[in-house]
């Protein structure tokens, strides 16, 4: 196992690692292409900046409570690590990082949903204090029903 070769196919410099140019014709095409995209920048960094001046402005209008609610949100994560080996013993191949990044977010916002919708069937029995069993079973129960949760045993019509 050598060193990769950057050689293109059909060059001209063989052994030699150099970046071939490209025609004057792409080139002018990728300048332009520079110059169209840059107003989409600004539009981005705009509609960035505008929703983390309203995410400041709804943090600022949160109560004591919400605002520790919050902070505890923001930092509760799941371990990389633990993801990671879970994911790479259900496929049986390696994970890249940012797969792995990706479903612990994926991983939050699913236990969130979970979360958010046993806290309705609890105030919906009437009962107050932490959540129980029941109260994230009729969660998920509700979830299911409105395909929010797939099922893992489907039934299959025949006909329908």
């Amino acid at each position: 196992m050598g060193k990769k070769s950057t050689k293109k196919s059909g060059s001209s410099t063989a052994g030699t690692n150099e970046e071939e140019e490209p025609p004057a014709s792409k080139k002018a095409k990728l300048e332009d292409d520079k110059v169209e995209k840059s107003p989409d920048k600004d539009d981005d960094a705009k509609e960035e900046m505008g929703q983390a001046e309203k995410l400041q402005l709804l943090v600022s209008a949160f109560s004591s409570q919400q605002l520790d609610q919050y902070e505890i949100f923001r930092r509760a994560t799941f371990q990389k690590s633990t993801v990671k080996k879970l994911m790479q013993s259900v496929s049986g191949g390696t994970v890249s990082q940012n797969v792995v990044i990706a479903m612990a977010g994926m991983a939050k916002v699913y236990v969130g949903e979970i979360v958010e919708a046993a806290c309705e069937a609890r105030d919906k029995m009437e009962e107050t204090g932490p959540l129980k069993p029941k109260h994230i079973r009729e969660a998920v129960r509700k979830l299911r029903q409105k395909n929010k949760i797939p099922n893992r045993h489907k039934k299959v019509l025949l006909w329908r």
